[in-house]
């Protein structure tokens, strides 16, 4: 039975590496996928070496509404329209939608497939370089950290294939590896692939769509954060808070167009959709399904945020619907075509999380983690907080970027991680418990903290049909 499934992934997943390739992402090449390649003429040159880290990104692509739902759904920043939906109520059995891990899983196999086929490209076609070889499986290492780095944060602990499926002989069955296991093979590949990354392409599209230097060394953060590696988080978001030529805080009145428009000088890597090339990313209709929750609403009331707040994060629509990945312009005129990039990094993003990691550092790095907190206020128009400087405790920086993030972030996919993170690292459960049982209805408090105090309860259950064909597979602790 393990050799039936093992050769009926190995087809599907080649399959599908060579349908992606031949599909989305067009625009980040000049040169167009081959339509007529097989498996046995695969990866014999440069076009073919194009051809699959196109299809790596395009298998990104189809994983932004998971990535959001997994990092935005669970948080305290909005609510759905469906007060019963069973995540508002963190109410999760191994049926639910939201464990659906298929698409990560896909786009790992496919960067397996690069990672592991590339470097042989250069002995048979001389016009692609090592340098180049390398540049590609870079970016293919990036793809799968991502990836990871969304299901380990969304499940903990879950199968490590760093195989590609191109051998009967491959175990796709495999039990779950630790988190920490993990973590370990994402630090591993993101050194490897600052190594061998570009600092910037020439164009807007592929500075912003492609990986870059500045791309790993955001997601270097986030992990080292994770990890509560403080020293380490900082030294990576130094490197690209340095980077000024590349990346720059929009001025206010452009912060919108930050989600309006695409790529701009703020941007580190999004996910990059063109309704001309039938690619939807779908956040105006999840926009659409939420309002924003009144405790975030309280926030930007009593902070007076002009900037980020009525007319940009939300607008008055029969009730405070999202607006960053909905609308067109700050004045209500909406997109009309679902294709709003998803932002997975940016240099607001990066620079909180750089806040984050000083604060747990020495005095002066306390000093300049209140200057970045206030470089955000600044731009939002509000008042500086001057009284966080090196004497400042811990536990009111973790606070204080908690609420910055929360203003600047909102409907980005970063809310639950941001609480899971902190409450885990600060070992103090409320800091979670807190912020979601509050932002829910009276009604439903009682019965959403009785399920968050289990911290186990934090991460995912495994789908059930995730169960039945892997054995090997064991159900999350909270849920068996």
């Amino acid at each position: 039975m393990n050799r039936i499934k093992n050769i009926w992934m190995h087809k599907a997943l080649c399959s599908l590496l060579l349908i992606a390739s031949l599909s989305g992402c067009k625009k980040f090449l000049d040169q167009k996928p081959l339509n007529s390649l097989t498996k046995d003429e695969f990866f014999k040159t440069e076009a073919d070496a194009n051809s699959a880290i196109i299809g790596v990104y395009n298998s990104l692509q189809q994983c932004n509404e998971q990535f959001f739902r997994w990092g935005e759904m669970r948080g305290d920043l909005i609510t759905p329209n469906n007060a019963s939906d069973p995540v508002y109520l963190q109410q999760f059995d191994n049926n639910s939608t939201l464990s659906n891990w298929s698409e990560p899983y896909k786009l790992i196999a496919n960067a397996n497939i690069v990672i592991e086929k590339v470097p042989s490209i250069p002995a048979l076609d001389k016009n692609f370089t090592e340098q180049e070889s390398k540049k590609v499986v870079a970016e293919a290492l990036f793809l799968r950290s991502l990836a990871y780095f969304y299901l380990v944060r969304t499940f903990k602990d879950v199968p490590l294939v760093l195989q590609a499926p191109t051998s009967d002989a491959v175990n796709f069955l495999l039990p779950k590896t630790s988190a920490d296991s993990i973590l370990n093979q994402i630090e591993k590949d993101l050194a490897t692939a600052e190594t061998d990354i570009p600092v910037s392409y020439p164009r807007a599209l592929d500075m912003r769509g492609r990986v870059t230097k500045g791309a790993v060394n955001a997601l270097q953060t986030d992990v080292f954060l994770w990890r509560a590696k403080y020293a380490e988080a900082a030294a990576a978001s130094k490197k690209v808070v340095d980077n000024t030529t590349d990346y720059q805080l929009v001025p206010p009145d452009e912060w919108f167009n930050i989600f309006a428009r695409k790529n701009t000088s703020e941007s580190i890597f999004e996910l990059q959709y063109d309704y001309q090339l039938q690619e939807l990313g779908r956040m105006k209709a999840i926009s659409d399904a939420y309002i924003l929750n009144t405790t975030l609403y309280e926030v930007f009331t009593q902070e007076n945020d002009l900037v980020r707040g009525l007319n940009a994060t939300y607008w008055e629509n029969n009730g405070r619907k999202f607006w960053k990945y909905a609308g067109l312009t700050r004045d209500q005129q909406a997109r009309a075509i679902d294709d709003a990039n998803f932002i997975i990094y940016r240099l607001a993003d990066v620079m909180l999380l750089r806040a984050e990691a000083l604060a747990h550092l020495g005095a002066n790095e306390k000093n300049e983690a209140a200057t970045l907190i206030n470089k955000i206020r600044q731009r939002a128009g509000l008042d500086t907080s001057d009284f966080i400087n090196e004497t400042t405790p811990v536990d009111v920086f973790v606070q204080i970027i908690l609420k910055e993030r929360a203003m600047e972030l909102a409907m980005e996919g970063k809310r639950w991680f941001d609480l899971v993170r902190n409450a885990t690292n600060e070992k103090d459960p409320e800091i979670l418990l807190s912020r979601v049982v509050t932002s829910r209805s009276v009604a439903n408090r009682a019965q959403v903290r009785s399920r968050l105090v289990d911290i186990r309860s934090w991460y995912l259950p495994i789908l059930r049909t995730e169960l039945a064909l892997n054995p090997n597979l064991v159900q999350n602790p909270y849920y068996q």
